[in-house]
């Protein structure tokens, strides 16, 4: 070991004074024997790891090349990426294992059941350790190391990596990532000099919007562990409730002038349903790394600046379910080489850290093996008797058909005991009558996983938060839910979709209603419109032949159609097929409400949407509308950048929307005269305040210094700004109904999650704040105490008027991370309805 570290010295200095000339295997790994017969990966790549920033095409072929050579790996593709990139993880273990992993796997799933684990022999238990890399496709050094440390398993003859590989199987995922790994590489390689530019200035290291970091849709995969909304997510959490892992590692990068850091983060941040003994483990772990770096002269640091609070980020979601998460981040070169605060930080150096603690880590499970295994027999014992002291028997949900069904796939997904109410019984405990709908039993092994999964804290440890503080799920989803007590009768569940279809042959078909209440109906009606129908949007709720439709329903007369009447009804008996309430009606009378000739069925027109992006722009919100309506509802969207905006003819369009952003490079005359023509513009966040504070809108914000004029310690200048943040909570929001925005929902109460702390005032017109937060608004979440009165019947959702359009103006996010489904329906109705909105009713 100590040769192998004076030659790593000074393989550094002999790098740092010739550049890229010359970096032998010795740097990056021990020297000991290694198979001749498995490449290496400088002589498959052709140049050594670290000289360029390897694709994503070069590592997959890699990984293939070394599990067909090899016979300690096996090569699983567990999917593919929204750009049809395969995600693999390799099985990485001796092949007797690997011969045996359908046993090995029982033995997992045994060692995690509380009524079955006892009977296990865990000094005979192989450990399980999942390391992943590079979730952040910018963040490369962790899948550039995923080369060297893959050949250091499959080649190493060592006997430690004999014994290793005989007591542990490695669940090794050389890239979480793999788009964004692609956008990122194609960018620097595409930049790189012959002479490094080490200035950090240089166009190398600034790569342009939406930059690598995230997934196809913009999305940050490592928020996405726990919903699993994304298709890189949904294989990794298969993956990983499949095999049970002890440890799960995941490899990041952080600023440049930063060292290196690894957990445990900050003590008082960590979830309170993570049992202390996970710290500790954490903690003893952390060790290994400690003297890993020590020894190697890396300068690093724990403890500080992380947490182990969010249950949907990847090293935190494992602390829930009986794991040890660890979270690496090492400060990033962000090209070849670039001068920071510590010196000269090159991309080798760089990988070279990952590489010593992907070994440490696998030290520490080697010797910890039984120990980790104890622990996660005991997490799941411990909370079996939890559960059994449970004061309800679990959760009751009802809603939306669709959206029960997705919540279902979400619990499904994490192993989550879920099944369907039988109807025709009363519930103790709950404030509503069930009619069916799911239930989750308390009594089940992911009992501390459901409890974090419905807690609506409000009170907490700390006040500082990496990322959002709650996560309701079934508040996300806009269900009603609530605690039932006692014996609940239940059976398997099975989504279904009802056929309301009912058709009188013998009549001819007047026109067609459609109720308005699903969650997908949105998708329906732009196809329909997109399909040349005349669609019309009933303003008011209406009865007819003895049924009930609400405001929001559509009406499609048989009248002067482009499609001929057998067509129609074709088209509408599919319709109702796919789970819509489709009515044939035979008479335009009414028996309540407007008859379908009035003027309160409003032609609905198709909309033509602009989505502007680029600099300055929000790439998660900006991601998370166009996943909305590309993957869900099948809405066409233009997407332009503020530039390309400025020289476009904007008469083609007649919707516009601005993520959360800085739109200082966006033309605004322009956006004027596009609402002065009719056109309807939604602003989302960041972007409201940039309208107001640019003055095209007059909107006033109730803003909070939160200053104290009480003397505090210098030492708590961090902390109290921090705690002024808001990071994300839930907020109880009153709804009008009868607004058009509002329309598909039935109760007048909605959560809503906002993630900043500048609440809206209230319109003055009384009609132009549709969705208002109510008076004591909080359902969870942290909110600090100066910030808290600011959101009592603060405005939700604003409409404005600018000539002939409307400037519809969202305060929080209604399309946070794709899982917050129950407030996307305000959103697009903002799309479908907004130039239906009376102008009287709007703000000028």
């Amino acid at each position: 070991m100590r040769l192998f570290i004076s030659t790593c010295l000074l393989t550094l200095c002999l790098y740092h004074v010739q550049g890229q000339r010359s970096i032998p295997q010795n740097y990056y790994l021990p020297q000991i024997e290694y198979n001749s017969e498995i490449p290496t990966p400088a002589s498959w790549l052709g140049y050594q790891v670290g000289e360029w920033h390897a694709s994503h095409d070069q590592l997959l072929g890699y990984m293939k090349t070394l599990a067909a050579a090899s016979d300690r790996l096996e090569l699983i593709e567990y999917g593919k990426s929204h750009e049809n990139r395969a995600l693999i993880c390799l099985l990485i273990s001796d092949p007797e294992n690997l011969a045996n992993k359908e046993e090995i796997i029982g033995q997992r799933l045994q060692l995690t059941d509380p009524q079955k684990s006892k009977k296990l022999a865990l000094d005979k238990l192989p450990a399980v350790n999942y390391m992943g890399y590079s979730i952040h496709g910018n963040e490369t050094s962790g899948s550039n190391a995923a080369f060297l440390v893959a050949y250091y398993l499959a080649a190493g003859q060592s006997d430690d990596i004999k014994e290793l590989l005989k007591n542990t199987v490695i669940l090794f995922d050389p890239c979480f990532n793999p788009d964004g790994m692609q956008r990122f590489s194609t960018w620097i390689n595409s930049q790189k000099s012959i002479e490094n530019s080490t200035d950090p200035n240089d166009s190398e290291y600034n790569e342009p919007w939406p930059k690598g970091r995230t997934n196809h849709y913009g999305f940050d995969l490592n928020r996405d562990w726990l919903v699993a909304q994304q298709p890189e997510s949904k294989g990794r959490v298969s993956l990983f409730q499949t095999w049970k892992p002890n440890v799960l590692t995941d490899h990041h990068e952080m600023g440049s002038n930063a060292t290196f850091f690894f957990q445990p983060g900050i003590p008082t941040r960590v979830n309170p349903f993570t049992p202390a003994q996970n710290q500790m483990l954490t903690s003893k772990i952390g060790e290994y790394h400690a003297r890993m770096l020590s020894d190697h002269s890396i300068l690093y640091y724990s403890g500080e600046n992380y947490d182990d609070y969010y249950y949907g980020k990847g090293s935190t979601y494992p602390d829930v379910q009986g794991s040890i998460g660890i979270l690496f981040e090492q400060a990033s070169s962000r090209g070849t080489a670039q001068m920071t605060e510590n010196g000269m930080l090159s991309f080798p150096y760089t990988i070279r850290n990952q590489v010593f603690t992907s070994l440490s880590t696998l030290q520490a499970v080697k010797a910890m093996r039984v120990e980790l295994n104890t622990y996660l027999r005991q997490f799941y014992i411990d909370a079996w008797e939890e559960a059994k002291r449970e004061e309800f028997t679990g959760y009751a949900i009802q809603g939306d058909p669709y959206l029960l069904n997705e919540f279902s796939k979400v619990l499904n997904r994490q192993g989550i005991e879920n099944s369907s109410i039988e109807s025709g019984q009363n519930i103790p405990g709950l404030d509503f009558e069930t009619k069916g709908g799911l239930f989750i039993p308390c009594l089940q092994k992911q009992y501390r996983l459901v409890k974090s999964v419905f807690d609506r804290p409000t009170k907490f440890q700390d006040s500082i938060f990496y990322d959002i503080s709650t996560w309701t799920l079934a508040d996300a989803f806009g269900l009603n839910w609530g605690k039932g007590k006692g014996k609940v009768n239940t059976k398997a569940y099975n989504f279904q979709q009802e056929n309301s279809w009912q058709n009188n042959h013998d009549l001819p078909v007047y026109a067609y209603a459609i109720d308005g209440n699903a969650y997908l109906f949105p998708g329906l009606v732009y196809k329909l419109l997109k399909s040349g129908l005349r669609v019309k949007l009933a303003l008011q709720a209406f009865e007819i032949d003895q049924k009930q439709f609400d405001q929001g329903a559509i009406l499609i007369s048989s009248d002067r159609q482009n499609m001929p009447q057998h067509e129609l009804m074709r088209a509408m008996e599919q319709i109702a097929s796919e789970g819509f309430n489709v009515q044939a009606l035979y008479s335009g009378s009414t028996q309540n409400g407007p008859d379908l000739g009035s003027n309160n069925f409003e032609l609905l027109r198709v909309p033509k949407i602009l989505l502007i992006g680029g600099e300055g722009v929000n790439v998660a919100s900006y991601g998370e509308i166009w996943h909305l309506l590309d993957t869900r509802y099948g809405i066409d969207v233009i997407k332009v950048s503020m530039e390309q905006f400025g020289s476009l003819d904007i008469d083609r369009y007649n919707v516009l929307i601005l993520p959360n952003g800085n739109y200082n490079q966006l033309n605004q005359q322009k956006l004027r005269s596009f609402a002065q023509k009719g056109g309807v513009i939604i602003a989302l966040e960041g972007a409201v305040t940039w309208m107001g504070n640019s003055k095209i809108l007059p909107i006033k914000t109730r803003n909070s210094t939160g200053t104290n004029d009480d003397p505090r310690p210098y030492a708590k200048l961090t902390s109290d700004k921090g705690a002024l943040a808001m990071p994300g909570a839930i907020f109880e929001a009153k709804l009008d109904l009868s607004h058009p925005l509002c329309f598909g929902y039935r109760q007048n109460k909605l959560p809503i999650f906002l993630g900043d702390t500048i609440f809206l005032e209230k319109a003055k017109n009384p009609y132009a704040t549709p969705v208002k937060l109510t008076e004591k608004p909080l359902i969870s979440g942290y909110v600090h105490r100066k910030i808290l009165p600011l959101a009592s019947e603060a405005s939700g959702v604003l409409v404005y008027g600018i000539g002939r359009g409307k400037v519809i103006c969202f305060a929080g996010n209604p399309n946070f991370r794709s899982f917050w489904f129950g407030t996307n329906r305000l959103f697009a109705n903002a799309i479908l309805f907004g130039n239906l909105i009376q102008s009287r009713s709007t703000e000028k």
